[in-house]
């Protein structure tokens, strides 16, 4: 299948108005499991003053979720493929719902710990493939842009969230609070998600009989073994791409707050003000991604330009943005680049989470899974090494210039390794057939 797809297509009210439904549930789905997943932003520094843990001990609480992810993505992902992301989606929202609930109800570190991996295992290491597996399920691909962009909204969003309400509420009544409220939250999404979401368009008594075949049936794609889906340049292409730039942004939320204050001499309250803008920005701009791709798709057909050059473009900016603020003046310049970052990195990350939709529809939870997997190994080992970058001084200099580096090599693998819709580079002897459903 060429990328340039002929216009046309079905009309848009031959899709079923629920495909929105579920997207708004996935799109709570994807804000529960990444709130839980930050919420020791929050809980860290009240554990260390009130149960007077060390540095080390809070460090491997904050770590533990996140190595059982990177596993967890692989295997959400299969599952999903396998026995369907309704199944594989309920157990996951559980697990990382009863997590929650235990970590506010713990009083020791070992609690603490068998909470963390609880919610590990439910948490958005094998959410994001199930979710993924769903928007391919049920989104046309002339929508998909956009609903992977609601989808990847909620790690900003989460983010906002934690730091506007939840430590606030943190304040007033207690570190367990926020926690028990992400439980409550873990309850309401699951329900919904058992109630709502089905694997298939026709196993769903809100849509139309007439309506339900709009998405294609499966194709052999679902046969597809997982090796050939790690050997394919487009899947592990985005994956390395989508690492380096969690590797920068892993290093923005992790030592941004630490770089106002020791090298920019701020105190803690306006480096916390300091530090607002670039989620915001990244907020906006994940939302807004989405409505950009498909905008491109729909007037130009091509894949290829709507996602591997519009998430090249943004891993560009993103890394010359952070490389500017070495050179700039003033805070409200560095303020105003690192929004500008931020926002472009959000862009490229929306695109990330649908290329393995556009490619490979039918198995696109182990498809996902793979790319996370990458990722994640990428955001695991950012603050360890950059850690180790400032341990002997405060010299923000290596760390930036890293940050900054690796975004402009992901766009470069993006431009010249993946192509949406085909699992390599098409050649032109080659007659193409879809890589997928879509």
């Amino acid at each position: 299948m060429d990328e340039r797809l002929p216009r046309g297509g079905p009309a848009t009210a031959s899709y079923p108005g629920y495909r929105w439904a579920i997207i708004a549930i996935i799109f709570l789905f994807g804000l529960f499991e990444n709130m839980s997943l930050l919420a020791t932003s929050i809980v860290n520094p009240v554990l260390l003053k009130v149960f007077h843990f060390s540095s080390a001990q809070v460090g491997a609480l904050s770590s533990v979720s996140s190595w059982i992810a990177i596993a967890m993505a692989m295997v959400g992902g299969y599952l999903a493929d396998r026995y369907g992301p309704k199944l594989v989606g309920g157990v996951l929202l559980a697990l990382a719902t009863v997590g929650d609930f235990l970590w506010g109800a713990s009083g020791s570190m070992g609690s603490m710990i068998l909470a963390r991996v609880i919610y590990g295992i439910g948490g958005n290491g094998g959410a994001t493939p199930v979710g993924n597996r769903v928007i391919g399920l049920w989104t046309p691909p002339p929508e998909r842009g956009r609903a992977a962009a609601i989808f990847n909204f909620t790690f900003p969003l989460g983010t906002l969230v934690l730091i506007g309400i939840g430590l606030p509420l943190e304040f007033a009544h207690g570190w367990q609070t926020p926690l028990y409220l992400l439980g409550g939250l873990g309850v309401v999404v699951l329900v919904l998600w058992l109630a709502f979401v089905h694997n298939r368009p026709q196993e769903s008594r809100f849509v139309p009989a007439q309506q339900a075949s709009y998405m294609p049936k499966p194709t052999q794609a679902e046969r597809i073994p997982l090796r050939t889906i790690i050997r394919s340049s487009t899947i592990t292409g985005t994956g390395l791409a989508w690492g380096l730039s969690g590797w920068s942004f892993i290093f923005l939320v992790a030592w941004l707050p630490a770089y106002f204050v020791v090298a920019k001499h701020l105190n803690l309250e306006q480096a916390a003000a300091a530090t607002v803008g670039p989620w915001i920005g990244g907020a906006l701009m994940g939302l807004l991604a989405g409505f950009i791709t498909d905008a491109v798709y729909h007037r130009t057909r091509d894949l290829r330009k709507a996602r591997s050059y519009l998430a090249a473009a943004g891993q560009f900016i993103f890394g010359l943005a952070i490389l500017a603020t070495l050179f700039a003046q003033s805070i409200a310049a560095v303020a105003v680049l690192l929004f500008i970052a931020e926002g472009c990195n959000e862009l490229s990350a929306s695109i990330f989470q649908v290329i393995p939709v556009d490619t490979l529809a039918d198995r696109a939870g182990s498809a996902t899974g793979w790319i996370f997997l990458i990722a994640n190994l990428f955001v695991t080992l950012s603050p360890v090494i950059t850690g180790a970058f400032l341990i002997h001084g405060a010299d923000f200099l290596p760390a930036f210039l890293v940050a900054g580096i690796l975004p402009l090599i992901g766009g470069i693998v993006l431009l010249t390794a993946v192509y949406p819709g085909h699992m390599q580079r098409p050649t032109a002897q080659a007659v193409d057939t879809p890589a997928s459903s879509a």
